[in-house]
């Protein structure tokens, strides 16, 4: 598979990796008692509302309480001044909108509701580049496994080395293999009744078809050209998706986002990814000398984990069908075996006797089926001389494994 040696990613599954290797292991020194606040803010040239997350840990505890009550303000070199509100526990929200410009840097404060004080040192805001060209091929990995390369170009200029930080989303159509245009509806469900049990066939009200799943990364993917020749990166390897792997069975979309770094938070973020896995980092680091770039006012001793970034982004998205890369071949199963033994169940009359030998009426006089349609778990198949049989409720219920309604980006 196709790679650049200057890139690397790091997640959960390279710390084995890095801790058998020669490389030194990094051993944060730690505080088994104080509390100290954690910091998660990133702003950049978009145009937007940006967000900094607080919360705070006391010791080695991985589950940091919410920071509420906090004023967070972000100051540019120029003076001006943003101001943040607390939209929710520990979210503090810019009031405005604003886009993080070339050519000026930015310093974080914070006021606790404690009265302590916490600030950033001022960061610069990196040089903006473009992901050049974003494709998909079909590769054997480097463990000759068959599937889809993910790639994509980066054009730098100057002799500087340029770092950055990535995270996509994918996105890709579900199309229950069973779909009926009809649903159970449970008209009696009475064991005590003469007739206790009762469901009837109606239409769907919305879409239980076609859906649409989506899955971000949770890898913390680098790269830096310090070391390429020229300031071009080709063919850089972002992701694979097996030949096996059902996102790719209908049509499949993603976006990458490219984060141009300082080289400073690009060390702050490997060092941090070599022993933490990127769906929540901070919270799984124990307080030490990880240094970021904040620090207390009030204290001098007391330790703050986190960083303030600042970056750039660039933005690129492709589509692909299966049968543009495996044409003429059978698409991924389903990840519900949907064939027909496995998902024909008993057959239920539609009226049901209560299932209580003695005759008597309880709570244990139920009915399998209506029960089966109250937990969501089966949809129509067929009916036959009285009988219904049902698929499991995947196979039928495309809202089961995503969402019916339709990405505004989306494109067929």
């Amino acid at each position: 598979m196709k790679k650049n040696v200057s890139f690397y990613i790091w997640g959960f599954s390279i710390f084995a990796f890095i801790m058998v290797s020669c490389l030194e292991e990094f051993r944060p020194e730690t505080t088994n008692t104080e509390d100290f606040l954690v910091v998660e803010a990133i702003i950049t040239d978009e145009f937007k509302q940006h967000e900094v997350l607080l919360s705070r840990a006391i010791g080695l505890s991985l589950v940091p309480s919410r920071e509420i009550g906090a004023n967070v303000t972000v100051i540019d070199s120029d003076g001006r001044q943003f101001e943040f509100s607390e939209t929710n526990d520990g979210v503090y929200t810019s009031n405005v909108e604003f886009a993080a410009e070339q050519g000026k840097s930015y310093t974080l404060e914070v006021l606790t509701n404690d009265g302590r004080e916490y600030s950033s040192s001022a960061t610069p805001m990196p040089e903006a580049y473009e992901v050049e060209n974003f494709k998909a091929e079909r590769l054997d990995n480097d463990f000759g496994e068959d599937g889809v390369g993910i790639f994509l170009d980066i054009l730098t200029e100057g002799i500087e080395p340029a770092y950055f930080r990535f995270e996509f989303e994918e996105t890709y159509k579900i199309i229950a293999p069973n779909w009926q245009p009809v649903r159970f509806r449970i008209v009696q469900d009475q064991p005590c009744q003469e007739i206790p049990f009762t469901v009837d066939l109606v239409p769907w009200e919305d879409e239980r078809r076609t859906c649409f799943g989506s899955s971000k990364s949770t890898a913390l993917i680098q790269g830096s050209t310090a070391d390429l020749v020229s300031g071009v990166v080709e063919d850089f390897s972002l992701h694979f998706l097996s030949s096996d792997n059902y996102f790719i069975a209908n049509r499949y979309s993603i976006e990458v986002t490219q984060f141009s770094q300082t080289q400073d938070a690009y060390s702050f973020y490997q060092r941090l990814g070599e022993f933490s896995s990127f769906d929540n980092i901070f919270s799984q680091v124990q307080p030490g000398f990880l240094e970021g770039n904040i620090q207390s006012i009030s204290n001098e001793e007391e330790m703050v984990l986190g960083y303030f970034e600042v970056a750039s982004v660039s933005k690129k998205r492709l589509f692909f069908n299966y049968s543009d890369l495996f044409p003429g071949e059978l698409p991924p199963p389903y990840p519900t075996n949907c064939g027909e033994e496995a998902l024909r169940m008993p057959g239920l009359t539609a009226e049901f006797p209560p299932r209580c030998e003695d005759g008597e009426c309880r709570s244990s006089c139920n009915s399998p089926l209506i029960d089966l349609i109250k937990l969501g778990a089966v949809t129509y198949a067929f009916g036959d001389n009285g009988a219904f049989f049902t698929w499991p409720a995947t196979c039928g219920d495309c809202t089961k494994l995503g969402s019916n309604v339709v990405p505004e980006f989306w494109e067929e």
